[in-house]
């Protein structure tokens, strides 16, 4: 009987533990995937079902917001709709004592704008919970209340001024205008309880959305912090399995740590830079510009040089490669250097563009009362010459408003927006101009209309964005100026829009500030 020996032995068991290990290997690893795959599809069902509760909470705490600045919106028109009522009783009494007419300037206010508020009293408290809040009924009663008020007003003075002054005091004298005004605060009254309650409820219910949410996250943390658990217990398992893929792991876990602090710490860098924009704009980007311009101008010189070289040498007249080279340098090298000055020309005016952007965005603006008629009329004779070149008429028709603004930035908004209608006439159409102002309540409107091509409806915010151009590219510019006029205006608290037909011509709409200085109190405060 023949025996194996050791070594023949040896080499079978190992051959055996070695299936065996490979077997538990697979097996192992089989398992790590499938309890991996049931976690993550776990993990997935709760990021969803925290995702989807933090969208149904969002928006029903959105839905409550809206609400209670609707009510709250209701409190304040009952507020300044009580208010002007008092400021007409007012004015009534400081005319009436002094004969002054300026004492009747709150009165004609109120007078003006108590049918628009009365309109949007009723329309707003009608929102109010789909109506459901604040009924039609109180919020007549108090416009009728506040519309005897104001007859009852107007009669006064209508008494006084046809000279009835016994029964002017008399009526004034009685408790009629008291109980009127007792009766609207009454009512302006119950609705604002209505509004406050409405605003309070809606509180307490995004209160109690918030509360849910927390709850809800709260549970899916907790529950992805169990995931994670038996996570890390399968992975523990089988890394014990695999050494060498633990360590690898290990080692890449650390890789991706220090590339995420990396890049923050780059984030971080950048945001610094974006900070000194202006410097880098003005100085770092510049410096490389200069420095290519110069080795352009070196690698001109050194293509006569070697355009000189190429002829020197001569050669067969039918040599293809001789042909070529001088090709190369009486043609190719100067057209490609031509190209690349021109480029270099172009990024040194966006560079200076943006420049005085930055500078105009943080200059700090100085208002000063001025004459609108003198100062656009200043900036018509700035550039009277492009005028006279595109053969174009400019008019301001009518006197301009006056306002209180910033010369400056107004000078550059005219002067751009003048310049840009005299650029865009359209060929074989006598250009037309006109500049026309108006006041708005607080804010003065000024449009410059020309008959040139016009812009197409889909370009009309296009050409207000940075370095963006809209239409047929063949006119000069970079596509700074709209956007730079644009940011102007909304300084000086307004800003400026474009309509066209897209055919006939283009009016701009510049709106500013009527007071800049008002304006700029009020955003202070």
């Amino acid at each position: 009987m023949h025996f194996p020996g050791p070594q023949a032995g040896c080499v079978g068991r190992c051959f055996v533990w070695g299936g065996r290990k490979r077997e538990m290997l697979k097996s192992g690893a089989g398992r790590f995937v499938g309890y991996n795959l049931l976690l993550l599809a776990g993990g997935a069902v709760v990021l969803l079902m925290i995702v989807s509760a933090a969208f149904i909470f969002s928006s029903r705490s959105q839905l409550h917001a809206t609400e209670s600045l609707r009510a709250a919106r209701v409190d304040r028109l009952v507020l300044e709709f009580i208010s002007d009522l008092v400021d007409a009783e007012t004015a009534q009494r400081g005319f009436i004592i002094t004969s002054n007419e300026a004492y009747l300037g709150p009165y004609e206010t109120a007078l003006g704008q108590f049918a628009e508020d009365s309109s949007d009293l009723r329309l707003r408290a009608a929102e109010v919970d789909e109506g459901r809040a604040i009924a039609p009924g109180p919020v007549d009663e108090l416009i009728k209340l506040g519309q005897a008020k104001m007859d009852l007003v107007g009669h006064n003075l209508a008494e006084f001024r046809a000279g009835h002054l016994d029964t002017t005091r008399l009526v004034i004298a009685s408790d009629r205008g008291r109980v009127l005004m007792d009766q609207i605060r009454q009512k302006g009254a119950t609705i604002r309880d209505v509004a406050a309650s409405v605003r309070i409820a809606r509180a307490a219910a995004m209160r109690d959305a918030a509360s849910m949410l927390t709850t809800m996250i709260s549970l899916g943390v907790a529950m992805i912090v169990v995931l994670t658990a038996g996570a890390t217990m399968v992975m523990l398992r089988h890394i014990r399995q695999i050494d060498e893929a633990r360590h690898e792991l290990i080692e890449i876990n650390r890789e991706l740590e220090s590339r995420v602090r990396e890049r923050t710490e780059a984030v971080m860098r950048t945001n610094e830079e974006l900070q000194r924009y202006a410097y880098i704009v003005s100085h770092d980007l510049r410096a490389p510009l200069v420095n290519i311009m110069g080795f352009t101008s070196e690698l001109e010189s050194a293509t006569e040089r070697l355009t000189a070289y190429v002829r020197k040498i001569g050669g067969d007249a039918e040599n293809m490669d001789r042909a070529d080279a001088l090709v190369a340098v009486d043609e190719d090298i100067p057209e490609a250097l031509g190209f690349i000055r021109s480029s270099m020309k172009r990024m040194d005016s966006l560079i200076n563009e943006i420049l005085k952007l930055s500078r105009a965005g943080r200059r700090v603006l100085e208002p000063v009362p001025l004459d609108m008629q003198n100062l656009v009329s200043e900036c018509i004779d700035s550039i009277h010459q492009r005028f006279a070149e595109a053969g174009a008429e400019v008019r301001i028709d009518g006197r301009l408003p006056d306002v209180v603004s910033d010369r400056s930035a107004l000078q550059q908004i005219f002067t751009n927006l003048l310049d840009n209608a005299t650029k865009y006439l359209k060929d074989g159409r006598p250009g037309q101009i006109t500049v026309r102002g108006r006041l708005e309540r607080g804010s003065a409107v000024f449009e410059i209309e020309d008959n040139g091509r016009g812009v197409a409806e889909a370009d009309f915010e296009r050409i207000f964005e940075l370095f963006r151009r809209a239409g047929i590219q063949d006119k000069p510019g970079d596509g700074i100026g709209l956007a730079h006029t644009r940011m102007l205006a909304r300084r000086l608290g307004g800003d400026v829009s474009v309509k066209s037909d897209g055919e006939t011509g283009t009016t701009f709409s510049v709106t500013i500030a009527r007071d800049l200085v008002l304006r700029m109190g009020r955003n202070e405060a």
